[in-house]
């Protein structure tokens, strides 16, 4: 541990910080394992690194006017990175998340409208009904058994995210969705080839792999797409849920809809960002939470004054502003989308530095929420982070939970909203303790989830 390790207030898990590079071999194994692992110290102190790691040149993003710089100011020139883009296209397809220049723009225009705000509190209801019902099973489990509240808060935003974007075919298998993408997330890890920057001619077995974790997934999706347009040319509904929004989307711009394809690509996109996103955010939540009775109190005096034991609501989100900064700073301690990359198309300068064309530069939410420079006390859990007057004070893109520039989350207000009605919800209703003995790690994959799992002791709240 470092010297904030002295300080006042919890210090949470966090992986072993090197003092030097990593062996080659060594860095590999590493970044398939945690990608989060392969920081060394310095690079927490820094703000900005360049080195090599075979035919490519590397820029890590510290400094936040760099990021400014490659997020927005200068975004033309810098694309997804292709080692990203190849992980996930094989599950993802052409979806928001992969797709570039106008097909992503088209997208973007297309399903803006389905994330404005009236959208939004119509789904905050089912994020309240599977919130409460989710609080009713844990309340009555026997004493003494644990639960892993990781796996809880997988279950919980599974079923909320199934609600919204299926919600009018009650009976789809929702489970062998959630299934094949856990498969899918076990796929996906950096090859050697593309780290090298070999050609994409040199096999890619995990692209394989992730296409056919993601079959019973396309099935499923297809079928329902089938039925829903089956059901329009009947003379039917589309429906209100996601697919339906989708289905019925038309490009002001350059009209027509999407096709089939693209439908199931956004699809697949919106399940893995907004499931496993929100279910990240609030497992680690919940770690800090045991880890430090005052937070939790503070908590609950805000729960019982605004919702008075009744489930909360899309009108209380804005009411609930500390309950929304220990969601805030739990995904500043352990944000679920850690590590992001751009790839320059052409060469570019910043100040003194020189950015060749190809080079990738790595913009890390997990460094920049940890870095000494730019925050006080960086290691240890502290919501007043996101106090109005500390928040006024901040550098911009020095914390970026949702990235930053015109490919900002489009489902920003949706996650945030879902993880504070879902705490709420919970966290009045129930206390939470770590199992004893429990060692939780951060891995870094497609999301940073808290390994092997939260286990904790879950008792009804006391009156």
């Amino acid at each position: 541990m470092d010297a904030a390790a002295a300080e006042p207030g919890f210090i949470p898990a966090y992986p072993e910080r090197h003092d030097g590079r990593l062996p080659l071999v060594t860095l590999l194994r590493t970044l398939r394992e945690n990608a989060i692992g392969t920081w060394t110290r310095e690079s927490y102190e820094r703000d900005i690194i360049a080195y090599r790691l075979g035919f490519k040149t590397f820029v890590v993003a510290n400094h936040p006017e760099l990021i400014r710089h490659v997020m927005l100011d200068n975004a033309a020139n810098y694309t997804r990175d292709p080692v990203g883009k190849r992980m996930l296209e094989p599950g993802l397809g052409n979806g928001l998340l992969t797709s570039e220049g106008t097909d992503w723009k088209r997208q973007r225009r297309m399903m803006a409208p389905i994330f404005q705000p009236r959208r939004l509190s119509g789904f905050a209801a089912i994020m309240t009904d599977s919130s409460a019902a989710l609080a009713e099973r844990l309340a009555v489990l026997p004493a003494g058994q644990s639960v892993d509240m990781a796996e809880q808060m997988m279950l919980v935003t599974l079923e909320i995210i199934a609600r919204t974007m299926f919600g009018a075919d009650a009976a789809t298998d929702v489970s062998a969705v959630g299934r094949a993408m856990d498969r899918y997330q076990v796929t996906v890890r950096p090859n050697i080839p593309d780290l090298l920057g070999l050609p994409r001619w040199v096999p890619r077995p995990s692209a394989r792999e992730g296409r056919a974790a993601m079959a019973d997934m396309d099935a499923i999706i297809r079928d329902l797409i089938r039925r829903r347009r089956d059901r329009a040319a009947a003379g039917g509904e589309l429906g209100g849920d996601l697919l339906g929004l989708l289905l019925a989307a038309v490009d002001e711009e350059g009209g027509g809809a999407m096709s089939d394809t693209e439908v199931r690509d956004q699809m697949a996109t919106f399940f893995l960002a907004g499931h496993e996103t929100t279910a990240t955010a609030l497992a680690w939540t919940w770690y800090l939470l045991a880890h430090d009775p005052a937070v939790e109190a503070k908590l609950q005096a805000e729960l019982d004054a605004v919702l008075g034991g009744r489930p909360a609501e899309y009108g209380d989100y804005e009411k609930l502003a500390y309950t929304r900064m220990v969601v805030e700073e739990a995904m500043r301690l352990y944000p679920p989308a850690h590590t992001t990359a751009r790839q320059a198309v052409a060469a570019d300068r910043f100040g003194d530095l020189e950015i060749p064309a190809g080079a990738n530069v790595i913009v890390s939410p997990w460094l920049m929420h940890r870095h000494r420079l730019y925050w006080t006390r960086p290691d240890v859990f502290d919501p007043e982070n996101f106090a109005p007057e500390r928040t006024a004070q901040r550098r911009r893109y020095t914390y970026l939970p949702f990235g930053a520039g015109p490919r900002i989350c489009i489902g920003q207000g949706f996650a945030m909203i879902e993880a504070v009605l879902i705490l709420a919800t919970l966290a009045q209703r129930i206390a939470a303790r770590m199992l004893p003995g429990a060692v939780v790690r951060p891995v870094g994959k497609i999301t940073l989830r808290p390994m092997p799992g939260v286990p904790m002791l879950v008792a009804p709240r006391a009156a």
